[in-house]
């Protein structure tokens, strides 16, 4: 997951978590789109499609993943499955990742950790939602926290 969490940060440095311009400068459109049903989001051949009726944060949310998907992965990620969208697949836990570092970067979260700021409000600051907060954080302790307890540099 260093990996993923680097790349996030490299483009978080040169674009912050702008997400047009992200996408722009991949050459990714993004197309909202009426869905119905469970479909929210897919990455098909260049381009992001989000259901339109989802909330910003939602949508911020699922572009940076699809964008960790194009950054990553080889070819299109349209999957349908009988089951519900799940956190156990890697190449999902890996744009999950993504996606949880560039919209919320540890020079901007680690005044958040240290003033041990509760999840809504970090979530609001970013504009993500509490479970993608919740992922920040478990990224936070497990990679970039340091053994001595201390925000580690973000670089």
């Amino acid at each position: 997951m260093k990996r993923v969490i680097e790349h996030a940060n490299r483009i978080s440095e040169i674009h912050g978590a702008d997400l047009d311009q992200i996408a722009d400068s991949l050459g990714l459109n993004v197309v909202p789109q009426k869905m119905e049903g469970r479909l929210r989001e897919f990455y098909f051949s260049g381009s992001v499609v989000i259901n339109e009726k989802l909330s910003n944060r939602e949508k911020r949310e699922l572009i940076a993943h699809a964008i960790g998907h194009h950054l990553l992965h080889a070819g299109n990620h349209l999957a349908m499955q009988k089951r519900i969208y799940s956190f156990g697949n890697y190449h999902e836990k890996q744009a999950n990742v993504f996606a949880a570092c560039l919209l919320m970067p540890l020079e901007d979260l680690a005044s958040f950790i240290e003033n041990r700021s509760r999840i809504d409000e970090i979530a609001n600051h970013f504009q993500v939602r509490e479970d993608l907060v919740r992922l920040r954080l478990k990224i936070w302790a497990n990679f970039e926290k340091d053994l001595t307890g201390e925000t580690a540099k973000a670089s």
